[in-house]
């Protein structure tokens, strides 16, 4: 008896079906079912999914085998009603669906059919699944194995078979699956056609036919022997090895055509993907640059010789200096270790760069009627960066570089007949006034054409006099003049294809042509020298205020490319472009105080007098007095042995002079502006990957830590000159400098603090009655302890 109960326990277990679990849960409360037909083959649920999902809370998706339709169970009625409503014969993929509310359906035990309704597993009209040859299979299968798990006896195998309906004749197997398009397909191409999966079983009475034949299956089967018939076997058979070997031919005669198409193919895309259209606009046109001796100019002329190679040539406006002719100052220009790189790859680069003698304060830029008429006839762009970058130069020399030489440029560039582009290089920081600085022309407060017609005839010590009301709520004459040239341009330059562009402090290169370049000790330059000679130790600022640092090669990348966007694009107006970090918000004056003074202990500085230290504060009284400790008085002792030893005092002279070179940075480190980028990331946007990739002025990547390790190396290296083999050697040196410091400094205090307290006996005794009386607290609680442990 427990047997029994056994048995139909399990059989009742076998009796449920997944179909019934689904129509128990329809009936489940807060449950809401939708019917989704039509659906196109080979949709699965997670597109189901996400068709619906916008709608409301999904509980279950459920999708047929055949990919017919599916249903969808909602948690709330209206989330259900609204799918219904806006899905209802919309186009998904390739047909038209149909969603409606879903209805139990009905299991009649009568073979009659709506002839609409489709079976869940093959999505054919006309029978139910259960009557569907896959599903007969699939539920033989498991009864197979259940019984194989109970180990039933072999009387199990005589039952009834559980599916009602009646079994199909042999003449009524469909043709296999690669037959079923009217046209013979490759097996793998199409559903494996097999007569023990496609669920045909004749009954044990017809083993002995004699048109059939008995085949043993190698698999686990359901049945112990399967029956065919021999003719259609047998097509079956040949067909599969005539098409394997058509299909065979077919592969190898097509890899032969297809191979070389293929390869060409590959090539041409790969070189299509490698081609610039920046590169490609500056191939056979000449280029001429102003300033091109200074920091950012330098670059300039790498970058266009290395990445347009095609250029046809580069004009440099040089003028004579210090003894040196033009024709010396471009051999040295370009035997630098910048032109190493494009050295290698293009030995006789120098051909493609002139240099034409003239100078900005000069008028016509002192060019002469040949350099001029060359000029005039052969160039199409023209990249403007010559100007004063001192802070405090005399108002008179900073308008005539700054303002009168764009006036001249712009004479000059009316006269050129094939012009497309002119970009002048101005700062960010020229409406340092305003704090949300958007990317447009303001209005100066006195018009340029008066100052430049004044410092014509008016006198020098006037000029200075009136500096101070002119330049009003800017700090230098620098960002000053700057603002007036904007100006000018703005007003004089309309029918030019000008653009302008402002990068902010310009620091040393990020990634080209190497990591670390730079050539000048102005902004964070000079910062790191001095403070790894130990000569700065202060500065004025505010820790949290944005240090927008921007590198030389992404401020050059960014002037190649607005003079090609500039001369494809038209434009009404004159286009200005920020070239800023400071939207990271990621580098403050406090990280460059904290990474830089970390690097500066590992690449520390030859013959430096004193250990790396630098402090930030807002606080002018507290800022003055760190200096007289900490840079004054030392260099003033300095001086002193200097003098002992009959050698020439230097040090207090190199104090003041790093002292006015920081004064000028006090502005721009107490306060933090806002540059929006809208032009720039539209310019960004019209560039190809290529072009992106190959001039790059997207810092989203920039890791200011390794940026600022480079930019410490590379002062080191390209500034100071000095051999990086000796950095073990600095290193000890700095150590031995830091324990000697500390040393002075702790017997300082210990001198003060003797003095103070043997001369005065009311000090005296107001430090030693709290020493008493802590000695005393202390002893009462030794007892106490010694007691308890007793």
């Amino acid at each position: 008896m427990p047997r029994s109960r056994s048995a139909s326990s399990s059989a009742s277990r076998r009796s449920r079906s997944p179909r019934s679990d689904r129509e128990n849960s329809s009936e489940r409360p807060n449950e809401f079912r939708v019917h989704v037909a039509e659906l196109a083959p080979g949709v699965d649920v997670s597109e189901i999914r996400k068709l619906f999902q916008r709608f409301g809370t999904i509980l279950d998706v459920w999708v047929a085998s055949a990919s017919c339709f599916a249903f969808v169970v909602f948690k709330y009625k209206e989330d259900a009603q609204k799918a219904i409503d806006q899905t209802d014969g919309r186009l998904f993929g390739d047909s038209r669906l149909k969603v409606t509310w879903a209805r139990p359906r009905a299991r009649h035990r009568s073979n009659r059919h709506d002839p609409n309704m489709r079976c869940y597993q093959c999505g054919q009209r006309g029978h139910f699944s259960r009557e569907c040859d896959g599903q007969m299979t699939e539920a033989r299968s498991s009864r197979r194995r259940t019984d194989d798990r109970s180990r039933h006896s072999a009387s199990s195998y005589d039952r009834r078979p559980r599916s009602r309906s009646p079994l199909p004749p042999p003449s009524s197997l469909q043709p296999p699956s690669y037959f079923r398009y009217g046209f013979p397909m490759h097996p793998s191409l199409s559903r494996r056609y097999d007569p023990y999966f496609d669920g045909y079983f004749p009954p044990m009475d017809r083993l002995n036919a004699p048109d059939t034949i008995v085949i043993k299956s190698s698999r686990p089967i359901f049945f112990s022997f399967l029956l065919i018939q021999k003719d259609f076997l047998r097509q079956i058979l040949l067909m599969n090895v005539i098409f394997g070997v058509f299909s065979q031919l077919v592969q190898i005669r097509l890899l032969y055509c297809i191979l070389p198409f293929k390869q060409s193919y590959r090539h041409s895309m790969s070189a299509s993907t490698e081609t610039s259209e920046i590169a490609d606009f500056y191939k056979n046109k000449s280029v001429f640059i102003t300033g091109a001796t200074g920091f950012i100019g330098k670059q300039l002329v790498e970058k266009l010789v290395r990445s347009c190679p095609d250029v046809e040539h580069i004009y440099l406006l040089i003028r004579p200096k210090r003894g040196h002719d033009v024709a010396d100052r471009l051999r040295e220009l370009l035997s630098s270790t910048l032109f190493d790189l494009v050295r290698s790859t293009n030995p006789n680069f120098e051909q493609k760069i002139i240099a034409v003698q003239g100078d900005i304060l000069d008028p016509n830029f002192g060019l002469n009627a040949s350099d001029e008429s060359t000029l005039i006839e052969n160039c199409h762009i023209v990249f403007h960066s010559a100007a004063t970058v001192r802070f405090h130069e005399p108002l008179r020399l900073a308008i005539q570089m700054n303002v009168a030489s764009v006036k001249k440029l712009l004479v000059l560039c009316h006269k050129m007949k094939k012009l497309q582009s002119v970009v002048h290089v101005s700062t960010a920081y020229a409406n340092c006034n305003r704090n949300d600085i958007a990317e447009m022309v303001y209005p100066p407060p006195i018009q340029p054409s008066k100052l430049l017609d004044a410092s014509e005839w008016m006198d020098d010590q006037v000029f200075d006099v009136l500096t101070t009301k002119l330049i009003n709520d800017r700090p230098n004459t620098y960002t000053f003049t700057k603002a007036l040239a904007e100006y000018v341009i703005s007003q004089e330059g309309n029918d030019l294809p000008l653009a302008i562009i402002r990068p902010s402090i310009v620091g040393s290169s990020w990634r080209e042509p190497m990591p670390g370049w730079i050539d000048n000790y102005n902004g964070p330059s000079g910062m790191i020298v001095a403070t790894g000679k130990g000569m700065l130790r202060t500065m004025l600022g505010s820790l949290s205020s944005i240090a927008d640092i921007v590198p030389v090669d992404v401020c050059v990348n960014m002037m190649i490319a607005v003079g090609w966007y500039r001369a494809i694009k038209n434009s009404k107006t004159i286009p200005v472009y920020h070239c800023c970090t400071g939207h990271l918000g990621s580098l403050t004056w406090g990280n460059i105080t904290q990474i830089g003074l970390r690097h500066l202990d590992t690449i520390c500085m030859e013959n430096a007098i004193t250990f790396p230290h630098l402090t930030f504060t807002p606080n002018r009284f507290r800022y003055h007095y760190q200096r007289f400790l900490q840079e004054v008085f030392p260099a003033f002792l300095l001086d002193c042995y200097m003098r002992l030893i009959g050698r020439k005092p230097i040090f207090l002279r190199l104090c003041d002079k790093i002292y006015k070179s920081v004064r000028t940075l006090n502005f721009f480190t107490m306060r933090s502006w806002t540059f929006p980028l809208d032009n720039s990331i539209s310019l960004r946007n019209e560039m190809t990957e290529t072009d992106q990739k190959t001039f790059n002025f997207d810092v989203k990547d920039l890791d200011w830590t390794q940026y600022w390790y480079n930019y410490c190396l590379g002062a080191k290296q390209y500034l100071l000159r000095e051999d990086l083999a000796h950095m073990s050697k600095c290193r000890q040196r700095n150590q031995r400098l830091k324990r000697i410091q500390n040393l002075l400094w702790y017997t300082a205090v210990g001198l003060i603090i003797k003095l103070v307290f043997f001369r005065s006996v009311r000090i005296h005794r107001m430090i030693l009655i709290p020493l008493r009386f802590i000695f005393s607290i202390l002893s009462i609680i030794a007892k106490k302890f010694s007691m308890n442990t007793k």
